[in-house]
């Protein structure tokens, strides 16, 4: 295997498993949303929270208008 193609192993390898902690971190959070009323929330809690969702849309894995319909996949698994 030369060193271009163990790199673009690696890269495909990468792309799964940032798919795959994106997937974990955007349904935590729904869960979380859900089970913790915000009356409940620390600020650390909140601002974590918040932290989470912008790098999720940052990421593109909530598209505009599209995010809603994600989380309720996520939260019907």
């Amino acid at each position: 295997m030369t060193e271009n193609e163990t790199l673009k192993n690696r890269l495909a390898e990468l792309s799964k498993q940032n798919t795959l902690l994106a997937d974990h971190l955007a349904g935590m959070c729904c869960q979380a949303d859900e089970d913790t009323p915000s009356e409940y929330r620390t600020e650390h809690f909140r601002s974590t929270m918040d932290d989470a969702y912008e790098y999720l849309e940052k990421i593109g894995y909530f598209k505009r208008g599209k995010w809603k319909n994600k989380l309720k996949q996520l939260m019907l698994q």
